[in-house]
C-alpha cells in the first residue's frame, strides 16, 4: 500500500512501511476510521478525474466562462428570402442567451409520490438496478425582443451523468465509516461514472500543449496546394472554457505565409498579413520591424534571408487593395459570416470583429474584447511567423510533438464540460430552426406581435432540449458525435469500462494516459518511443505488450496533474522590475522572447533570460513576490540551431508536475515537463554536481507507476522486462 502518515483517528498514526503490517490493515477493515481515510495517497490517484469533473460546476468554473463565450443568439422577424433592396424595413430582433446551469444531486423524479423522506438515490442502487447514477440538468434561459428587458424561463436539458465521490455526489468528503453506512467499500475512490449499471471512466488523453507555438516539419503538408511547403508552426489555443482552436502558419516556397484553421469539420486558409491588418491600425514599417527587428538594430545587415521574404509579403498582399483595420475586417466579416451564423443585420466589419474572437488566437480573449487583447493578438502572430521564417532558414530545430515536454494531458471532466458546452449552443441554434419553421407556417408573425409572445415557448419546445442524452450516449460507447469535432484527432475510443478483476487492474484505470486512437493506426513506431523527456512524468516499465504499446502508458505515482490556473496576476510586473522590454532586436543572440501563457511579455537578451529564469525559481520555491509554487517557468536557452531560444511560462490546468528537492534553498519544488529538459535535476545525492546540480530526486523509484514499484525484486528480472 502507497505510504502515508495520517489516520482517520484523532492522533496521527505511524507511517505505513514494507511490512505486512497485517493486524493494523485487519483492524482499519474491523473498525473504519470516522474522521478521513487511512491511505491519503491512494486517494490521490484519482485525484485528476474528480477535480477536472468539480471545476465544470465550480463558480467561475468552466461552465461559466462556456456561457460567456457562447453569448447572445439574435434572431430576426420577416421572411428571410424576401429581397431587402425592393422592401427597405426594419426588422425586430429576438435575442437568447443561456444565463446559468444546474445540476442537481441523484434524487427520485418529483413523479414519485411514494417515497417522503429518505429521496436521494445512492450509487450502489444505480448498480444493482442497472441504471445511469445521474442527475437533473437545468438551464435558466433569458430572452428580449429588441431593447425591452430581458424575461427568464428555467428549462429542463434532461439529466447528466454524475461522476462518483464529486461535488455532485452523495459519497463527496465521506470518511470510510460513512461509506460502509451507504453501503460502498471502505476506500471508495471515485473519478468514474455508473451507466446503465457498469462503472465507465473517460480515459486521460494526450494532446498538445496549449498555448505553445510549435515548430512543424509534416511532408504532407506539401499537398495542401500549389507552392506549399513541408513548414509550418502550429498553435493549440485553448479558451478559459478548455475548448481549443488549432492555429497554423503555412510557410510558401515564394516567402508569403498563410493562416489555416479548421472550423466545424471545415478547413480554411487566409493570408496572414490580412489577419494582422484585421487586428490592429497597422502599417507596413511595423509590420516590417516586428518581423525582421527594428531598422538600425545590431545584426540586421545579416538577416537577408528573413529582410527579402518580408519584402514580399508586404508586396505580394497590396494586390488585395484592402486598406486600413475597418476595411480589412470588413472583408473578412463578408467572407466568414455566414460560416460563423452572425445575426443577418450586423455590418460585415463586426462580423470580421467576431472571426477574429472566435477563431485567431482565442486564448489571448474570447469574449468581451478590448484593444490590448487584439494588441496581444497581433504580437503573437507576428512572433510566431518570425519562428516560422527561423525554422526555414535553419536557425531553429522542430519542437517534437511525441516528446512530453510538448504534451498535455486533456482531461475527464474538461472534456465532459466541452460536450455540454457544445450541447447548448447546438440547442440554441436549434431555436433559430423551429423559429424559420414557425414562421414559415404562420406568415412570418412580427416578434413584438401578442400572438407570437403567447407561441414563443412553444416554438422553444420544439428545438430538442434534452442535452443529457448526448452525454449519456457518449459515455455509454465511448464515441463522440460533435458538428466541430471539438479540435480532437478522434471520434471514438473515449471511455472504457473500470473492470474490478483485482485491485491493481482498477487503480492502473485512473493512471493511464493514452495517445489516441489516431495514433494506433500509424504504421511508424516513432510514437511509441521511450524518449527521456518522459523521465519522472510516465512510467517506462507500465505500457502493456502488443499494439497498444507505447501508446497506453501509465503516469509515474509522484506525477500530478493541475486541474486549476494559478494565480499570475502579479507576474507581468515582476517581469517588467526584471528588465524586459518591449520591443525585440533583430537577431536570435541579441533578444530572446518572455511569454506567459502564451502572451508576450516581452524580450530579453539571452544572458538575462537565465538570470529571470533562476530569479523567478528561487522565488517561487522561497514563496515570495507571488510567484505561485507551480509556475511552470521554461528556460530555453539560445543554441546553435537547437530549440527556439526564450522563456515560455505556464500556469494552466492540464500539466503534468511533479516534486523534487531544489537544492539551494532545501525545499520541494514542483517540476513542469516542459521545464525539465534544461534543468540540471542528480538522481541521488552522490551524483550532485557542484556548481551544476540545482535540484536532486527525492528517490529514484519516483519514475516508476503505482504498480511497477510493486514489483518485487525488479533487479532480477531480464533486462528487457525493466527497461
Amino acid at each position: 500500500m502507497p505510504p502515508s502518515r495520517a489516520n482517520g483517528n484523532a492522533q496521527a498514526q505511524k507511517p505505513w512501511t514494507t511490512e505486512y503490517d497485517t493486524q493494523r490493515r485487519h483492524k482499519l477493515f474491523r473498525e473504519p476510521p470516522s474522521k478521513q481515510t487511512a491511505y491519503p495517497t491512494l486517494a490521490e490517484a484519482t485525484k485528476p478525474h474528480v477535480d477536472s469533473f468539480n471545476a465544470v460546476f465550480a463558480p467561475n468554473g468552466q461552465l461559466h466562462h462556456a456561457l460567456r463565450d457562447i453569448g447572445t443568439r439574435t434572431f430576426l422577424d420577416g421572411d428571410p428570402t424576401l429581397d431587402d433592396a425592393s422592401e427597405p424595413r426594419r426588422r425586430n430582433r429576438l435575442q437568447m442567451r443561456v444565463r446559468e446551469v444546474f445540476l442537481d444531486k441523484s434524487v427520485l423524479p418529483p413523479s414519485n409520490k411514494l417515497e417522503t423522506s429518505k429521496r436521494e438515490i445512492l450509487p450502489v442502487e444505480c448498480r444493482e438496478r442497472h441504471t445511469t447514477y445521474r442527475g437533473r440538468f437545468r438551464g435558466r434561459l433569458e430572452y428580449r425582443v429588441n431593447d425591452g428587458d430581458w424575461k427568464e424561463s428555467v428549462r429542463e436539458f434532461g439529466y447528466l451523468p454524475i461522476m462518483l465521490r464529486s461535488n455532485r455526489c452523495h459519497l463527496e468528503g465521506l470518511s470510510p465509516k460513512e461509506l460502509v453506512n451507504r453501503r460502498e467499500e471502505t476506500e471508495e475512490l471515485g473519478g468514474y461514472f455508473i451507466v446503465n449499471g457498469i462503472e465507465k471512466l473517460i480515459r486521460m488523453l494526450i494532446v498538445n500543449r496549449r498555448n505553445f507555438p510549435m515548430a512543424i516539419v509534416r511532408p504532407s503538408f506539401v499537398n495542401r496546394g500549389n507552392t506549399y511547403t513541408k513548414y509550418g508552426v502550429q498553435i493549440r489555443s485553448v479558451r478559459p472554457d478548455q475548448s481549443s482552436q488549432t492555429n497554423v502558419l503555412h510557410y510558401l516556397s515564394d516567402g508569403n505565409v498563410t493562416f489555416r484553421f479548421s472550423w466545424r469539420k471545415n478547413e480554411y486558409l487566409v493570408p496572414v498579413m490580412m489577419v494582422l491588418k484585421a487586428l490592429a491600425e497597422t502599417n507596413d514599417r511595423e509590420i516590417y520591424e516586428g518581423l525582421v527587428g527594428p531598422a538600425g538594430s545590431k545584426g540586421l545587415e545579416a538577416k537577408q534571408f528573413v529582410t527579402d521574404r518580408v519584402e514580399l509579403l508586404l508586396r505580394t498582399y497590396k494586390a488585395y487593395n484592402i486598406y486600413g483595420q475597418s476595411q480589412t475586417r470588413a472583408f473578412l466579416g463578408s467572407r466568414f459570416r455566414v460560416v460563423l451564423g452572425v445575426p443577418e443585420d450586423i455590418s460585415d466589419e463586426d462580423a470580421g470583429a467576431e472571426f477574429l474572437r472566435k477563431i485567431v488566437l482565442p486564448h489571448l480573449g474570447s469574449y468581451d474584447i478590448t484593444e490590448t487583447n487584439d494588441a496581444d493578438k497581433f504580437r503573437m502572430l507576428l512572433f510566431m511567423t518570425r519562428k516560422l521564417y527561423a525554422l526555414v532558414e535553419g536557425e531553429c530545430a522542430i519542437d517534437n510533438p511525441d516528446a512530453v515536454s510538448s504534451q498535455e494531458i486533456l482531461l475527464p471532466g474538461f472534456l465532459y464540460g466541452m460536450i455540454i458546452k457544445e450541447s447548448i449552443e447546438e440547442w440554441l441554434t436549434a431555436i433559430g430552426l423551429s423559429l424559420r419553421e414557425y414562421g414559415r407556417n404562420h406568415q412570418y408573425p412580427s416578434f413584438t406581435s401578442r400572438e407570437f409572445e403567447k407561441d414563443l415557448m412553444k416554438v422553444v419546445q420544439d428545438a430538442n432540449s434534452n442535452l443529457g442524452q448526448k452525454l449519456d450516449y457518449f459515455l455509454s460507447t465511448g464515441n463522440l458525435s460533435s458538428p466541430s469535432g471539438l479540435d480532437l484527432q478522434q471520434v471514438s475510443g473515449f471511455t472504457v469500462v473500470a473492470e474490478k478483476i483485482n485491485f491493481y487492474r482498477f487503480i492502473s484505470h485512473f493512471r493511464m494516459v493514452h495517445r489516441g486512437s489516431f495514433f494506433a493506426q500509424l504504421k511508424t513506431t516513432t510514437v511509441r518511443k521511450l524518449l527521456p523527456e518522459s523521465w519522472g512524468f510516465l512510467c517506462p516499465v507500465h505500457t502493456p505488450d502488443g499494439s497498444p504499446c507505447g501508446l497506453l502508458n501509465h503516469l509515474a505515482h509522484k506525477c500530478k496533474v493541475v486541474t486549476e490556473s494559478a494565480d499570475t496576476s502579479s507576474l507581468p510586473q515582476v517581469i517588467a522590475q526584471l528588465g524586459v522590454v518591449a520591443a525585440s532586436g533583430a537577431t536570435l543572440s541579441d533578444s530572446v522572447v518572455v511569454q506567459l501563457d502564451g502572451r508576450i511579455l516581452g524580450f530579453c537578451t539571452p544572458k538575462q533570460a537565465k538570470v529571470i529564469g533562476d530569479t523567478l525559481r528561487y522565488w517561487k520555491v522561497e514563496g515570495s513576490h507571488n510567484v505561485p509554487l507551480d509556475l511552470e517557468i521554461g528556460y530555453i536557452p539560445a543554441s546553435n540551431g537547437g530549440q527556439y531560444p526564450g522563456i515560455y511560462m505556464f500556469s494552466s490546468p492540464a500539466r503534468m508536475l511533479r516534486p523534487v528537492k531544489y537544492l539551494p534553498l532545501e525545499k520541494q519544488d514542483i517540476v513542469g515537463s516542459f521545464e525539465q529538459p534544461f534543468m540540471s535535476i542528480a538522481c541521488t545525492e552522490t551524483e550532485v554536481a557542484s556548481g551544476d546540480s540545482t535540484h536532486v530526486e527525492y528517490d529514484p523509484t519516483n519514475i516508476l507507476s503505482i504498480v511497477a514499484n510493486q514489483t518485487p525484486f525488479p533487479d532480477f528480472n531480464q533486462s528487457p522486462r525493466n527497461m
